[in-house]
């Protein structure tokens, strides 16, 4: 990777020096951080459930489902919606239905693997493919 010095920024007696460079690949900028969401419990305002934040490392989806009566996320989606690489902020997914009040959902995100129009779970892989962190759990108020 080729780096320029573009210049020294000092504000409050902090500095930072600013680097601009080319990477190799789209690839190499993105792998290095991990697939992350953050999602706060909450109301369902207009049908949808709202990712506080999302990243993704390639092309995706983010995908909300309901849970069992043991908690556990059933195979259903309840609602899905398409993402570019990279982070977002206050994404909506619209539900295919409105959960109860104090229903538990979980938010997966997957990689669009088959590069096919829409999700398909057997086609795409999900970032988590063993278990959804437990934080990836939201609580309907």
């Amino acid at each position: 990777m080729k780096n320029l010095y573009t210049g020294i920024a000092t504000a409050g007696g902090l500095s930072a020096l600013l680097l601009t460079g080319a990477m190799t690949t789209a690839h190499a900028a993105t792998s290095a951080t991990p697939p992350s969401v953050v999602a706060m419990n909450q109301k369902i305002e207009g049908g949808s459930v709202t990712l506080d934040y999302a990243y993704l490392p390639t092309k995706g989806y983010a995908v909300v489902y309901g849970a069992d009566k043991d908690g556990n996320p059933v195979k259903q989606p309840l609602g899905v919606t398409e993402l570019e690489p990279g982070d977002h902020r206050g994404v909506k997914i619209k539900l295919n239905s409105e959960p109860q009040s104090g229903s538990k959902l979980w938010i997966s995100l997957y990689s669009d693997k088959d590069a096919k129009a829409g999700f398909d779970r057997a086609g795409d892989s999900s970032f988590w493919a063993e278990a959804l962190p437990l934080e990836n759990q939201i609580l309907v108020k």
